[in-house]
């Protein structure tokens, strides 16, 4: 029997069919993975559920009661919860104080002025904590908790208002292979030994085909295909609009799968996820006689506030080089990439540039020296459209020390090197998706005609197949002679584009080597990045 049914879903923003009629079933104990590429449809199916979007048309249905026209608050009393694709925790309270606050919220006392919150279910609190194996941990603040355990509480704080229906908005993002696993892990024990039905959205496609039960796909607001793992690893359209080759899996068992349908004239998965740690990007067309690093840093040391994150940091990157900044959250990598940027207002060290100390300049200035930035957390112009946001990038060609001339960026070039850009030019950057607009960003960093450019996190939370673009995006821009410093986890992403890598934990560089040696060694891999 279903817990919940959804028909005939709707939603439009503008003329944008965000969800154009969806229908489909949840039913308890069970996970539902939710899947799609990016503008596909989930997070407005999700926040319908939800009730913090209103459906156009259609019915969400659980346990027998109509949700659509609730406020989420009256759903999550009906026993709804929700986690978030960046975790949604009080940083400055402890970590029982976080759950505390939940059962408050769920018994109505938040507001109550006779009782201290301290007092209140500690040991209904405990007990939510032992179930995600963060009771040892309960009087710690959420500030000072590895990213992965911040996971853990708020799917405690998930489990407070004891619910039926579980929603969980790319629960793995931003954690390492090991620690996504255990989450999911964890997850389907409760579910199996609660009876709580999960609907849950993710774009790591190890930890889809390893955990859930049925999946969903969508594309472009439809519902193209619904199955068990086996069928949509096969099915042709999914592969098509969803996985693309597959090279970009860490799962060598989905990898090889959807390789084996790859259409002919495309690059298969297997030509690309054979290739040895370094090795194609090595084939790249690298400019000779540089003797010099484009990019050279000495002692980086970073402050946010009080708070010193980077210690004595020094690493390089070569004109035409593609390098790594890996590490676990919180390691110290988007850090490194503001520093550079001139974005942290206490810093020291020196910062060498196209052989010019720009440690202390403004960052408007660090930009039109020729060093390009694309944040993680992207940054576009809500209210302009594609080509307004390219347009507010756009610099001046630049040439080389010697004269020639360096890498020049036209739109239609980019919208040859984006296809998905090219379709849409007059579309507001609001209505696009995050896939969407991780291109925009990559791509009006572009129109400044960089030297180099700094990549957070290009992977994160986007489709498989945009993951796979964005692959071949950073081998092109290689072969043109363009330098890439690359923020990433994702160890098989590096690989496949990466010369050499610098491993950070705690802000401090505790390897740095070729990416064949780092794929060689096992204890750096095991420690720092829990591979």
């Amino acid at each position: 029997m279903s817990l919940l049914t959804v028909k005939d879903l709707g939603k439009s923003f503008g003329g944008v069919k965000a969800v154009d009629g969806i229908s489909f079933e949840i039913a308890a104990g069970e996970l539902l993975a939710l899947i799609g590429p990016n503008g596909a449809g989930k997070s407005t199916t999700f926040n319908m559920v939800n009730g913090q979007l209103q459906a156009d048309r259609g019915s969400i249905r659980f346990d027998g009661q109509e949700l659509v026209g609730r406020a989420p608050r009256d759903i999550w009393r009906l026993g709804v919860g929700r986690t978030f694709q960046i975790a949604e925790t009080f940083s400055s309270l402890t970590v029982i104080e976080n759950v505390q606050m939940a059962l408050l919220s769920h018994a109505g006392k938040v507001f109550s002025f006779f009782k201290t919150a301290r007092s209140h279910e500690r040991q209904r609190a405990l007990e939510l904590l032992e179930q995600v194996d963060m009771a040892s941990q309960a009087d710690r603040p959420c500030s000072a908790l590895a990213y992965s355990d911040v996971k853990r509480v708020e799917l405690a704080i998930a489990l407070a208002n004891r619910p039926r229906l579980l929603l969980m908005d790319e629960p793995t993002a931003g954690m390492a292979p090991k620690e996504r696993n255990a989450l999911m892990a964890l997850t389907k024990k409760l579910v199996l030994e609660q009876q709580i039905a999960v609907l849950f959205t993710e774009h790591s496609m190890d930890v889809v085909f390893a955990h859930a039960d049925r999946m969903i796909v969508l594309a472009r607001g439809r519902l193209i295909a619904q199955g068990t793992s086996e069928e949509i690893r096969k099915d042709p359209k999914v592969q098509e609009v969803y996985f693309g080759s597959g090279a970009t899996f860490e799962d060598e068992k989905v990898a090889s799968d959807v390789g084996d349908e790859t259409p002919q004239g495309e690059t298969s998965g297997e030509e690309l996820s054979q290739v040895r740690p370094g090795e194609r990007a090595n084939k790249a067309e690298i400019v000779s006689g540089q003797t010099s690093p484009l990019l050279s840093v000495q002692g980086l040391n970073a402050w946010y506030g009080a708070a010193q994150i980077l210690y004595d940091v020094n690493f390089q990157v070569k004109r035409g080089e593609v390098v790594a900044l890996m590490g676990r959250n919180g390691a110290g990598k988007s850090t490194t990439m503001k520093a550079l940027m001139g974005l942290l207002e206490k810093r020291s060290g020196v910062v060498n540039f196209m052989q010019r100390d720009i440690s202390k300049d403004a960052a408007h200035r660090i930009a039109a020296s020729g060093l390009g930035y694309v944040p993680e957390d992207r940054r576009i112009f809500t209210d302009l459209t594609v080509l307004e946001n390219l347009e507010v990038g756009r610099q001046k060609a630049r040439v080389w020390p010697d004269g020639s001339a360096a890498p020049a960026w036209t739109i239609p070039q980019l919208f040859t090197l984006f296809p998905n850009l090219g379709e849409m030019p007059k579309r507001p950057g609001g209505q696009m998706s995050g896939g969407e607009q991780q291109m925009l960003t990559v791509a009006r960093s572009l129109m400044g005609n960089p030297y180099l450019v700094l990549l957070d996190e290009p992977s994160e939370g986007v489709a498989p197949v945009i993951v796979e673009q964005m692959v071949q995006m950073i081998l092109a821009l290689k072969k043109q002679g363009v330098s890439i410093l690359l923020s990433e986890q994702n160890l098989h992403f590096a690989r496949l584009v990466c010369d050499r890598a610098y491993v950070l934990e705690k802000g401090q560089i505790r390897f740095s080597g070729t990416m064949a040696e780092l794929d060689a060694n096992e204890h750096v891999r095991q420690t720092y990045l829990s591979v």
